[in-house]
């Protein structure tokens, strides 16, 4: 009986992820996120977390057809400097 225990971890891997994306996805960003906590410590990743989303937020405006300096400004609010 040859039982090969990579190959049988692979197949519940992939038929896992099949069955489950979201929970898989969502356990994984759980598990990097705990790591950069305990590796850069909470402040600075929610910094890095910061940027990320700005980041995320000006390439889905660079994606978008258009101009990409009209499609940035459209998004943020006209009173911003009420916020000062």
């Amino acid at each position: 009986m040859d039982f090969d225990i990579k190959e049988s971890m692979a197949l519940f891997l992939q038929r896992l992820w099949q069955e489950h994306p979201g929970k898989c996805a969502g356990g994984l960003a759980g598990v990097l996120l705990g790591i950069c906590i305990l590796v850069f410590g909470f402040w600075n990743m929610l910094f890095i977390l910061f940027l990320g989303t700005v980041g995320l937020f000006v390439g889905m405006n660079v994606d978008r057809e258009g101009d990409t300096w009209q499609n940035i400004k459209d998004c943020i609010p006209r009173d911003i400097h009420r916020l000062r």
